[in-house]
């Protein structure tokens, strides 16, 4: 009886303003340290990394410390580690932004940023090999179910590497998907419920904020200038996918948490969707947001969100140089040259159907004799890019991780509308709704990106990664959802349900 008297500290909110100004303000005395150093320069791009770096480690020092002081269980530990590794693996490459030349790929001649981004993934690996000491239960589970076909995928790029055109360049993007992989199957058995879910969902959107705003950051900075050729000087076709999947997550973090600060996060989105002007990503980001909304039953909400979008949208193209760009655009018959490259990849496929040429066999198209268009560094289209890379073989294993996707998301859709109907008071039944419903919208954006970009089956870039994890989190989503249906089945059951005459017991009555 006395345990249960002495007095517990409360958990802390790691997403906390005090926790995040708090690593901040590590990052700052820092970089305000290493400003000093007469080693440092900011033309070789020193800066950055080593902000990189203290940011990463500021984190680390502020989960475990804290873990520490509270008494946080081992789970939870473990899980808080790994969401700041998979943050940092996200947001690595706005940090290490840079231009590698083909000249330069084929002589194995890469600038900082990419030996200092390649040490990160060591680190990052580093910390996932002791995360794993304290969490080995996850390793049984790669083969197991729904994992086991995107575990073959990767195995195959992978294996695949030993007849690649460019094997240590592949080599050196395989080692961050297996990291990234493993890395997401050790998040997927530490989630235990919705409250789990949305602290990862969190934790993404919010290196998903910093890809969405220093790529436009980085454009002010540009010489050329903020724009180029009519569109934002900053990779339109890659930041405006990435910030319609910031609105997304931004739009289920509010309708599951109501904090307006999630709205505000989707007004951001949004706004940076529109200014790059990635046609597929703006596309794909409406469909998603329909979607979401619809499945909600908010008619007027959808029509409103719309119209804004819409609306938005018309200033921006009003009052920069979107408007002669699109006026002068006349590639909508080719989709702006892609269906060249899908011509020379149709035929080039043919060439080698089975094992294809490669993990990033695209990326060196321009050595060798794959009958690719010269200067080409992927194909603009996920499928045909499997397909070149690793085959008949490749293609087949992805047809089958994008049917488990599409029918986890019904299944979980099905679980979760029946414990709505069991308990339509529940918060929890609610988000976890929510949660299949953006698995939806979040995987019909991902797939129309996959038509027009390479964004699952190149490198392990943020679109490939968003992908991946929404792999994993439709499969906890419906992990969860059926675990919930379970507990509400269970509790609604009478007590004599099913009885029979047998299962009663009669005990003699004695008299003393």
């Amino acid at each position: 009886m006395q345990q249960q008297n002495i007095l517990r500290r409360p958990g802390l909110n790691l997403m906390s303003p005090g926790v995040i100004l708090a690593i901040i303000g590590v990052a700052i005395l820092g970089t305000v340290f290493v400003g000093v150093l007469p080693a440092v320069s900011y033309a070789d791009g020193t800066i950055p990394i080593l902000l990189n770096t203290i940011l990463f480690f500021a984190v680390l020092a502020v989960i475990v410390g804290t873990s520490i002081l509270y008494n946080v269980g081992t789970r939870h530990m473990v899980y808080r580690c790994a969401l700041a590794v998979w943050w940092i693996l996200l947001v690595d490459e706005v940090f290490y932004a840079r231009v590698n030349t083909n000249y330069g790929m084929g002589s194995g001649q890469f600038s900082l940023y990419a030996y200092a981004e390649a040490a990160m993934w060591l680190v990052c690996w580093g910390v996932l090999l002791v995360l794993t000491l304290r969490w080995p239960q996850y390793l049984l589970g790669f083969f197991k179910g729904s994992n086991k076909w995107l575990s073959l995928f990767v195995l195959l790029c992978v294996v695949s590497i030993a007849w690649a055109p460019g094997a240590l360049y592949a080599l050196a993007w395989s080692v961050k998907l297996v990291l990234v992989v493993t890395l997401l199957q050790l998040i997927s058995t530490l989630i235990e419920d919705i409250g789990d879910i949305l602290t990862f969902v969190k934790v993404t959107a919010f290196a998903f904020i910093f890809l969405s705003i220093l790529p436009v950051y980085y454009a002010t900075q540009d010489p050329d200038g903020f724009w180029y050729e009519g569109r934002l000087n900053a990779d339109p076709d890659l930041l405006s996918p990435l910030a319609a999947a910031l609105m997304l997550m931004s739009l289920l973090l509010y309708s599951a948490t109501k904090k307006r600060y999630w709205a505000y996060s989707t007004g951001v989105g949004a706004f940076v969707m529109l200014l790059a002007f990635g046609k597929a990503g703006v596309i794909g980001g409406f469909v998603g947001a329909l979607l979401f909304m619809v499945l909600q039953r908010k008619v007027v909400r959808s029509l409103g969100l719309m119209l804004v979008l819409g609306g938005l949208g018309m200033v921006i193209i009003s009052f920069t140089p979107l408007g002669a760009y699109l006026q002068s655009y006349h590639g909508g018959s080719t989709f702006t040259g892609r269906t060249t490259i899908w011509g020379y990849a149709i035929n080039a496929i043919k060439l080698k159907p089975i094992f294809g040429y490669g993990y990033l066999g695209t990326y060196f198209s321009w050595m060798n004799t794959s009958g690719l268009v010269a200067g080409a560094v992927h194909l603009h289209n996920g499928f045909l890019e499997v397909a070149y890379n690793n085959g008949i073989l490749g293609f087949g294993l992805l047809l089958i991780v994008h049917f488990i996707m599409v029918r986890n998301i019904f299944s979980s859709m099905r679980t979760s509308r029946v414990l709505r109907n069991l308990q339509p008071a529940s918060e929890q039944a609610w988000q976890g709704y929510l949660l299949t419903i953006f698995c939806l919208g979040a995987y019909m954006h991902t797939f129309l990106q996959g038509l027009m970009g390479s964004h699952f089956g190149g490198r392990c870039m943020s679109p490939y990664m968003l992908w991946l994890a929404l792999f994993m989190l439709i499969n906890v989503t419906r992990r969860v959802n059926e675990r919930m249906l379970d507990q509400a089945t269970l509790n609604k059951a009478p007590v004599f349900a099913d009885a029979t005459f047998s299962d009663f017991n009669f005990a003699p009555v004695t008299q003393n």
